[in-house]
């Protein structure tokens, strides 16, 4: 992507076709491990709007969401491994990580935030969300001259890859549409690095 200094971002609006993407994503509404984790803010616990689902290639792997561990399962059902595979040989990345979020619909959202920095690999099934990145701001200065708020639509089996410092320089958010009555579900791949369990 351009216009966007200090980050590396692929963006792929077709990567998977829409007769794919729609199967993949009424299937994935039928996990039965979707769950809304209560979460954090200025001490007092919420229940955050989105469901997410979280597996693991490995049983002693673990993750972290938003400063919490996360309920990880293992294995990965066939469906995920269809979809990872996938992902990773078009991409050439492998991964022991995919973190699942539910947007039932355009009033569910995630605020501007900052992932760990290793590669991510998110892609997009259902409805069309905007997607914004905002350069990070340290002491009241970007830390990337020039740097200026980005917006796009991810679509219905789009690919979204960040990494390098991209991280380091940007947060991104997925803001409220009301408008919208469908639901999306991204899939973030990741190369985990965190202690084991």
């Amino acid at each position: 992507m351009k216009g966007l200094p200090g980050a590396t971002v692929f963006y792929q609006h077709e990567f998977i076709d829409e007769d794919t993407a729609n199967r993949w994503y009424t299937q994935l509404t039928e996990l039965e491990t979707w769950y809304r984790p209560t979460l954090s803010m200025c001490g007092k616990p919420y229940v955050q709007s989105r469901y997410i689902a979280s597996y693991v290639k490995s049983p002693s792997l673990n993750a972290r969401y938003s400063g919490h561990s996360v309920k990880v399962n293992h294995p990965y059902p066939p469906l995920l491994e269809e979809i990872q595979r996938t992902v990773s040989e078009r991409l050439g990345v492998g991964f022991e990580h995919v973190l699942l979020n539910w947007y039932q619909d355009g009033s569910v959202h995630i605020g501007k935030h900052r992932d760990s920095k290793e590669v991510i690999a998110s892609l997009s099934l259902g409805a069309k969300r905007t997607f914004i990145m905002h350069p990070y701001m340290s002491n009241g200065e970007k830390k990337v001259v020039g740097a200026e708020v980005k917006r796009w639509v991810l679509g219905n089996g789009s690919l979204l890859v960040m990494q390098g410092d991209t991280q380091e320089n940007w947060k991104h958010e997925i803001p409220k549409e009301p408008k919208i009555e469908e639901g999306r579900i991204s899939l973030n791949f990741r190369q985990l690095v965190h202690q084991k369990r």
